[in-house]
């Protein structure tokens, strides 16, 4: 039987909400590892483990904030080290409708394609389709699985983009391995985006932070760089339209307007100059 191991980030989370979503998959795990990036002083997680109360759980933490490409990474080459088949990457504000991820499992163990680098599941239900696998451009970390073998053709996950778009990097320099990225209709997973609301004029509102909109425009531009070939015109179209022009006007009606406007041209000004790693708006 293929081993499974997991990995979820914690930052600052909704304890009950968090300890919820885990459980709607640790069963069909062997080891899931908490990765910590709460600052210490500000951590929550000897209150989460408890409430969980499983043998299947590790918490890794330098006690600062790694994003998401260094936790991913160590979690890649344990699961290399100890042998384990498959990498599962859960965002905390994911969860899996019930039995779903055990659906999940059995579908990947049974597929026979060895051209698969990344499985995704039916993020809230975008998919209506009676096949069991379906090929796709790309696919978001959360609730991804990876297996482990393709590592050693791909590489690991890119650490300098720290948060969002590692997923969609990911998937394109598997693809220039000529491997292959699915999502499997069957298998549903419910996913919260930023902290939706809706403002008194009647707009939806994400409300991501200014550190998170700095990442997604900057390291959208850094994929198109790495991976022109992979770049529509409809999918710059999309990204000036709604991630930059329609954002900036939606960002006037959220918190902190001036810091997100401030995060937006930085952003872009960094992944026009190709500026990596890490960075401190404030």
């Amino acid at each position: 039987m293929s081993k499974i191991l997991g990995i979820v980030s914690s930052y600052y989370p909704d304890i009950q909400e968090f300890v919820k979503n885990i459980n709607t998959y640790l069963d069909q795990l062997d080891l899931l590892i908490i990765w910590e990036n709460t600052p210490e002083l500000e951590s929550k997680i000897d209150e989460i483990l408890p409430l969980i109360n499983s043998d299947k759980i590790i918490v890794s933490t330098t006690g600062f904030n790694e994003g998401l490409g260094m936790p991913f990474n160590e979690a890649a080459k344990k699961a290399e080290k100890e042998k384990f088949d498959f990498l599962l990457t859960m965002d905390q504000d994911s969860y899996f409708a019930k039995s779903e991820f055990e659906k999940y499992i059995n579908l990947i163990r049974s597929d026979i394609n060895t051209n698969v680098a990344v499985y995704s599941p039916n993020r809230n239900i975008i998919f209506n389709n009676e096949k069991d696998f379906v090929e796709v451009r790309t696919a978001i970390s959360s609730g991804s699985i990876y297996p482990v073998r393709n590592f050693a053709k791909t590489g690991y996950f890119r650490e300098d983009f720290f948060l969002y778009m590692i997923d969609i990097e990911y998937c394109f320099r598997a693809r220039s391995k000529n491997l292959i990225t699915v999502c499997l209709p069957a298998v549903s997973l419910l996913h919260k985006e930023g902290y939706a609301e809706k403002s008194n004029f009647g707009l939806f509102l994400n409300n991501y932070s200014a550190q998170s909109t700095y990442y997604i425009i900057r390291n959208s531009l850094l994929t198109w760089k790495l991976y022109p070939e992979y770049t529509t015109r409809q999918d710059k179209i999309y990204f000036y339209k709604y991630k930059v022009i329609y954002r900036l006007l939606k960002i006037l009606f959220e918190k902190q307007p001036f810091m997100k406007i401030k995060a937006l041209i930085f952003g872009l000004l960094h992944g026009i100059k190709f500026k990596t790693n890490q960075y401190n708006l404030f």
